[in-house]
């Protein structure tokens, strides 16, 4: 892990779910890997974050959330920045398909934390570089 968590150090993932708990449990994984992160409880939020600037490497995102979808943010995502991962975590297999299609990384939960570490530095090195 400390070979990974030195790639993923210095990345910010906005992590978007609206169950609090949920939110906060992706959060403290996330930061255990070596990132920062940003919060955010829907769809909504989530554009807000990123229309107001905030440097965001990789959005984490549940699908199903009220209102809008992770398939529908993931869209948004894409339409501000095509090149910035995307990584959608659903308990639902037939959810992989759609997520796939509107350019987001599938994640099946229960996810170990070996398999959110080995998606999200995939995703990042895809990016580019950390920051310095």
């Amino acid at each position: 892990m400390a070979e990974e968590e030195s790639k993923l150090r210095g990345h910010v993932v906005l992590v978007v779910d609206d169950d609090a708990d949920s939110r906060d449990a992706a959060i403290a994984l996330i930061e255990a890997l070596g990132c920062s992160t940003l919060g955010a409880a829907s769809c909504d939020e989530a554009i807000a974050v990123l229309d107001a600037g905030a440097h965001v490497d990789l959005v984490f995102s549940d699908v199903v959330m009220p209102k809008s979808t992770g398939v529908t943010l993931a869209r948004l995502v894409r339409e501000r920045d095509p090149s910035m991962p995307v990584v959608l975590a659903t308990g639902y297999a037939e959810a992989v398909e759609t997520a796939t299609e509107c350019g987001a990384i599938p994640l099946i939960k229960p996810y170990s934390m070996a398999r959110l570490e080995a998606v999200l530095g995939e995703q990042l090195r895809v990016r580019g570089k950390p920051p310095s």
